[in-house]
């Protein structure tokens, strides 16, 4: 019987990091574990809100906040997961291309994709931290019925983005200590 060379290679593990990059890889999927668990509580919170409101709706109360903590708890669990769903491979790559190519082409589109995510993210991050400083120091608040400080949830936005750029940062890492990864499509 002839193996597929795709699913082969899934089942070895991956090299180890080198030692250089270990403490930094270490380091990054801790803090994506725990963003991931904070991202989880988020979403358990939110259930939780929704369920209360509706309860108080039964009685025509109403927290008169429920739509806007829920959509800044939906965008902070995305933000806060990104690094962890990026290091247990969660996020949607189209490999067709990539596995159709000869390997000096595989490698450098995978330095594209991986310097081209750090450019971006790197934008991203200076433009929310710019946002961020200017809520903090002129106290800006949200047009709620409670007001919000603006800058808690542009701090855990940045927290999200500053966690996925470390993790490409160790993607990048180990692209240069090992290559391009073996990864296999989805096949639907």
């Amino acid at each position: 019987m002839v193996e597929d060379p795709i699913l082969a290679d899934e089942a070895t593990p991956p090299p180890p990091d080198p030692a250089w990059l270990r403490p930094l890889a270490v380091l990054s999927s801790a803090l994506n574990l725990a963003a991931a668990i904070a991202a989880g509580a988020v979403v358990i919170g939110m259930a939780g809100l929704i369920m209360t409101e509706i309860m108080l709706r039964f009685f025509s109360r109403s927290t008169f906040m429920t739509d806007s903590l829920v959509a800044y708890g939906v965008a902070a669990s995305v933000f806060l997961a990104l690094g962890w769903t990026m290091e247990k491979n969660g996020m949607i790559r189209v490999l067709m291309l990539h596995h159709a190519v000869p390997k000096p082409v595989q490698w450098l589109f995978e330095l594209f994709c991986i310097t081209s995510a750090i450019g971006v993210n790197a934008i991203f991050m200076i433009y929310l931290w710019r946002q961020l400083a200017k809520d903090f120091t002129r106290g800006t608040m949200s047009g709620h019925y409670h007001p919000i400080p603006l800058w808690i949830p542009s701090a855990i936005f940045f927290v999200g983005l500053a966690l996925l750029m470390l993790h490409l940062l160790v993607r990048l890492g180990r692209f240069f200590a090992h290559g391009v990864p073996n990864e296999r499509e989805v096949v639907l």
